[in-house]
């Protein structure tokens, strides 16, 4: 089954996306996996009601993130892409590029404000690992950001971002994805069972 195959949500409409969001677990989600003792914190975290609908630095991602994607030379995705084996398990890179074959590489975009740095935080590193889990055919990720000050690309950069290339045979990717795994199939099968009775109340 094809990547295009095992899309929950086009993206095109956010509350359809958010929609098929509500019973998965996501890269944002994996993003705070650390710990198998706090997967109840996690699911708490995941059931909670939120109006959070973005912020400055939100906004701030979307306005650079095409010139990152544009830059790199990858486009835009928006699709939720599920994994091949485990439908609660999901995706949404920021940019998919086809390659040869069946194999793609993948873009995750970061606007860092007031930062310099060297590459992904811990919790990105999750995210990209997630990335690797949910679409397979990913024989990279192309890590971009940009660097602002005051709203703009650091005067030293000349205006261009920075970027790595991640594979899935990185050490850390192995080590994260190792880690994430039980976490996240634990926190499903919670999130699971919390959803189901919700569906049981509503219904009663």
């Amino acid at each position: 089954m094809s990547y295009t195959e095992r899309i929950l949500s086009d993206g095109e409409n956010r509350e359809a996306w958010l929609a098929a969001r509500h019973s998965i677990i996501g890269a944002s989600d994996t993003a705070k996996l650390a710990k198998p003792e706090s997967v109840e914190l996690y699911l708490r975290s995941k059931l909670a009601d939120s109006s959070f609908t973005g912020n400055a630095y939100t906004e701030s991602g979307h306005r650079w993130e095409p010139m990152m994607l544009a830059w790199a030379g990858i486009p835009a995705n928006k699709a939720l892409i599920h994994s091949p084996h485990e439908k609660g398990f999901a995706a949404t890179p920021d940019g998919i590029l086809p390659l040869f074959g069946d194999a793609l590489r993948g873009a995750e975009c970061k606007a860092k404000h007031g930062r310099v740095v060297d590459g992904p935080s811990l919790a990105e590193w999750r995210q990209l690992a997630w990335q690797f889990l949910c679409v397979p055919e990913f024989d990279s990720i192309e890590f971009i950001w940009v660097e602002l000050m005051d709203g703009e690309i650091r005067a030293e950069l000349n205006g261009e971002p920075k970027s790595i290339t991640v594979t899935r045979q990185h050490p850390k990717i192995i080590q994260l994805s190792q880690q994430i795994l039980p976490i996240a199939h634990d926190l499903l099968g919670r999130l699971r069972a919390a959803r189901q009775f919700e569906q049981e109340l509503l219904a009663s």
